[in-house]
């Protein structure tokens, strides 16, 4: 019915909601954290404020749980409704590929949909059963490490953190560090009371969500093998699978052998835990299997032969795996940044918690391709958003960069035409004539500046009409020293109230070009970096073949390394072009900032 790959993505968008759900549960206990450490003076105002905020809390994070049921009982819905209603219709075919007449359509099989139903209403409660359950993995002061339910450790944390910081045993930055590596390294996680075991959220959602797809295509196939009077199965292939499952995957079963054999109906065999085969109806001396015994012995000796990576030796399984706790580790890592940034940390923590993840990407990248395995930016998401990463999907989700001292939001390169002619009338209620409209406070150096850099890059790449405004970027909020948002054409500068903003603007550019983050060390590279990001969206409105460019420009990202543009450049697709686009406006640009420049202008 699926194929491995269609298998592994089926929890995918469960996933990322619940991830999601982990960082805003994250973010409230930060933004609770930063809120009474900066206000709270005593132990005394601390006690007082207490019991509210704690109240407060529950309220929020009860909200956020039933808001995050709501959709996965939509999604749950969506997968067994559509997907197997998809994979079911396939069997059509396989009937009349076998010479059977005998098909009984889905809209008509009241024995499967009522198989359907009972297994969507057993997901959801195990759904709710997940999320009663959820807390925190504690390490303990002798090493051992805890379940903490979720109210509690919020007590806990704001109890003890709160009271360190008003009686000065240590100030917020420290108290905020440890809070929340506690978090990322642990992840939200749900408890079996009766177990003490305990798994991260996304993958307790994901097993529960497996389990019941499995049922159904267990019920499918036997249906199936029944009504084309056979006894056989054949069991799917994939590369790197486990080594306990490897010794049986691509053959031809019994019924019976797939459990005896393959462990069918067991947590840890075929379309157990993490299991990416399935099985279909093979009839004897009709089909032919996939792949012959010496294919397949040949292909599992590959595998298990050992390709070495700094020293050390993996196979196939095992290089997935590493590949598997990488992207984890990343997950965590950006988590990290985002719950520092959001709760103040100094500037020296939240560069340090930069570094290391870029350290892991590009130990991710190296060992990617040294394995030879594709790289999964996809699996390395934090509330929605895109992976960091020198690679891309083509269809990436709006994104809110939290690297490189830019912000913006960036719809996705394939955006659905209703939704770009959502945009198209977002921007266009504050479209600008030529004249750009400055907020309250841009002073007129930063106008002049500004109005220069627009004019030239519009000779440059042709008008711009998708930036409305410019404003002041709040720096109490963010590190960041730029901002422009498609939705609304807003565009924001740090320091753009203040008279020594150029100066600022300078020193920073300077900084990040020697560090290799920005593609250049021009005064007002951050102004020309995010009217790219304009330009982007303009040329998405509006440009036909937009499309075709973007293949061109992510062909180049794939070619060039991050030397030969910035670091920032390869966090995501749209920050490389705004990284070119920035890089062109200079006199000494670069080749791929040349090239990419001339690919939106058309004249490459």
């Amino acid at each position: 019915m699926f194929t491995p790959t269609e298998i592994e993505a089926l929890p995918s968008a469960m996933e990322q909601l619940y991830r999601s759900l982990q960082l805003n549960i994250m973010s409230d206990l930060t933004e609770r954290l930063k809120a009474n450490g900066e206000e709270i003076t005593s132990a005394a105002d601390w006690q007082i404020n207490r019991l509210y905020e704690l109240g407060v809390s529950k309220d929020e994070i009860d909200s956020l749980i039933q808001s995050t049921l709501d959709v996965s009982d939509d999604e749950i819905d969506r997968i067994y409704d559509e997907v197997v209603k998809s994979g079911y219709a396939r069997n059509e075919k396989l009937y009349t590929s076998k010479g059977k007449e005998y098909y009984i359509p889905y809209a008509e099989n009241k024995q499967l949909q009522q198989l359907v139903k009972a297994v969507k209403n057993q997901t959801k409660s195990e759904y709710r059963n997940i999320t009663g359950s959820l807390g925190f993995a504690v390490r303990n002061s002798d090493n051992t490490v805890s379940f903490t339910s979720l109210a509690k450790f919020y007590q806990d944390t704001l109890d003890n953190g709160l009271m360190q910081i008003a009686s000065g045993a240590f100030d917020y930055n420290t108290v905020l560090k440890r809070v929340v590596k506690t978090m990322t390294d642990s992840g939200l996680r749900s408890v079996e009371y009766s177990s003490g075991w305990s798994n991260r959220v996304d993958v307790a959602v994901r097993r529960a969500l497996m389990t019941g797809f499995n049922q159904v295509v267990a019920k499918v196939n036997e249906d199936n093998a029944e009504q084309l009077g056979t006894e056989y199965f054949e069991v799917s292939y994939h590369r790197g699978a486990r080594p306990t499952h490897q010794v049986w995957q691509g053959r031809v079963y019994r019924k019976k052998e797939l459990e005896t054999v393959c462990g069918l109906g067991t947590v840890t065999g075929l379309c157990g835990a993490n299991c990416y085969h399935s099985y279909s109806p093979f009839i004897k001396g009709i089909d032919t299997p996939t792949y012959s015994e010496e294919e397949l012995d040949r292909m599992n000796e590959e595998e298990n032969t050992p390709k070495e990576y700094n020293g050390r030796q993996y196979t196939a399984y095992e290089a997935q795996q590493r590949q598997r706790q990488l992207e984890t580790a990343m997950r965590a890592d950006r988590q990290k940044i985002e719950l520092l940034t959001q709760g103040g940390a100094d500037d020296d923590t939240i560069t340090g918690a930069k570094v290391r993840y870029f350290q892991r990407q590009d130990e991710y990248v190296k060992f990617s391709k040294a394995m030879g395995l594709p790289e999964q930016w996809e699996r390395v998401t934090v509330n929605g958003k895109n992976a960091l990463g020198s690679k891309l999907p083509k269809k990436a989700e709006s994104v809110n960069k939290i690297s490189g001292e830019a912000v913006h939001r960036i719809s996705d390169s394939s955006t659905p035409k209703n939704n770009a002619e959502i945009i198209r009338k977002d921007v266009a209620k504050t479209e600008n004539s030529g004249i750009i409209k400055f907020e309250k406070g841009v002073t007129e150096k930063v106008q002049n500046a500004f109005n220069t850099e627009f004019e030239a890059m519009q000779e440059k790449f042709g008008e711009i009409t998708t930036i409305s405004s410019v404003g002041v970027l709040n720096s109490k909020n963010s590190t960041d020293y730029g901002a422009f948002y498609d939705n609304s054409g807003e565009l924001l500068l740090r320091f753009a109230n203040k008279k020594n903003a150029l100066s600022e603007h300078e020193q920073k550019a300077q900084k990040m070009k020697k560090s290799g983050e920005w593609s250049s060390a021009h005064p007002l590279h951050t102004f020309r970096h995010e009217i790219g990001h304009a330009i982007q969206l303009e040329h998405k409105l509006n440009d036909p073949l937009w499309d075709d460019k973007l293949e061109k420009i992510i062909d180049i990202m794939e070619e060039v390394n991050p030397e030969d543009v910035s670091l920032y450049g390869f966090t995501t697709l749209d920050e490389f072009i705004s990284e070119c686009i920035a890089e062109s406006m200079t006199k000494k640009a670069r080749a791929t900032s040349k090239r990419v420049a001339r690919i939106i202008r058309g004249v490459d």
